[in-house]
């Protein structure tokens, strides 16, 4: 008996009936990603929470300047020296006051007055004050005296929003 070898065909057969189907790799899953991707991911997103809760800090931490700024801006309309004076100056009261309360350790702003309260103003900001002394003998006399020279509001009004702005407790 005459048996075909693998590589002779009977004849009138198609050499291409002999290949097998053609089958098709395994289905891609929904996320192929590989751990650095998903490590990338997360590193990304705490980032981004850090720098949300930084930027939420830093807005709270500065919440009662703007709200000092706003009233500050309010005190345009008092007509009176006097009163404008004294509003003024509770106004610079409760700024320090507010940036105090978290150092136990500072004197007791509440208790400043006359000259050591003066003092706190004026270096208040630093090396750079924001109130000059004339301005804030006027601020004060005004505020404390019966007859006192006019105010000069707009300079005044000036060198109060660059305090509220750059004033630190710790120059007490």
């Amino acid at each position: 008996m005459n048996t075909p070898s693998p590589t002779q065909l009977p004849a009138g057969a198609n050499p291409l009936d002999q290949l097998a189907d053609i089958h098709l790799p395994p289905a891609v899953p929904n996320f192929p990603w590989a751990l650095g991707w998903w490590v990338v991911i997360i590193v990304c997103l705490c980032l981004i929470a850090a720098a949300y809760w930084l930027w939420r800090h830093y807005r709270r931490r500065g919440a009662y300047r703007r709200a000092a700024q706003l009233e500050l801006a309010a005190l345009k309309a008092i007509d009176n020296d006097a009163e404008f004076a004294r509003q003024l100056n509770q106004l610079l009261r409760r700024v320090a006051i507010h940036c105090q309360q978290s150092k136990p350790a500072a004197p007791a702003l509440a208790g400043l007055s006359g000259e050591q309260w003066q003092t706190f103003i004026y270096y208040g900001c630093g090396a750079k004050p924001a109130f000059t002394e004339a301005n804030l003998d006027a601020l004060f006399a005004a505020a404390y005296q019966a007859h006192a020279a006019p105010l000069d509001r707009q300079q005044l009004l000036k060198q109060a929003q660059q305090w509220i702005a750059r004033h630190r407790s710790h120059y007490v």
